[in-house]
């Protein structure tokens, strides 16, 4: 009697906690997103390291995602790795809100983008290539990608 009610709630469960913790990460990620995405120079940031503290967390965030730990791991990919993407994408101009995303912090934290521009890091290790050649061209197809709603592949 008491199976199939297991039988039913146990996976049940396992759904609504996999959506709550999806929930939870995109929520940091929009608070996260907010101050790195600031135009405006806020002195009080400034003062006390917000946009480094942000920063940080949005590293913590995608270390702590066990799908986008395994896309890390798969590829050798350390924080300064991530590091090195965030400011790459913002030098090449991709630093636009764009949907809700503030593509730079976004492209890290979802498998396929993250996929995309650790490749991209690669890319640039591997040709010698000027940084401007690769992340522009990245950073064009982030923005795309985010701004047509794509959920694959970049």
């Amino acid at each position: 009697m008491l199976a199939p009610l297991v039988g039913w709630f146990l996976p049940t469960l396992a759904l609504s906690t996999g959506i709550y913790a999806s929930w939870q990460r995109g929520q940091e990620l929009r608070r996260v997103s907010r101050v790195l995405g600031q135009t405006s120079l806020d002195i009080d940031s400034v003062l006390h390291g917000g946009k480094q503290s942000a920063e940080d967390k949005l590293y913590d965030l995608v270390e702590s995602n066990a799908k986008l730990r395994g896309v890390m791991q798969k590829e050798g990919a350390t924080r300064d790795d991530l590091r090195k993407i965030y400011w790459r994408l913002m030098a090449a101009g991709a630093g636009q809100w764009v949907r809700g995303h503030f593509t730079p912090a976004s492209s890290l934290c979802y498998g396929f983008t993250l996929e995309f521009v650790l490749s991209k890091l690669r890319e640039e290790e591997a040709t010698h290539s000027t940084p401007k050649e690769i992340w522009q061209d990245a950073g064009f197809r982030l923005v795309d990608h985010f701004q047509k709603g794509k959920v694959g592949r970049v």
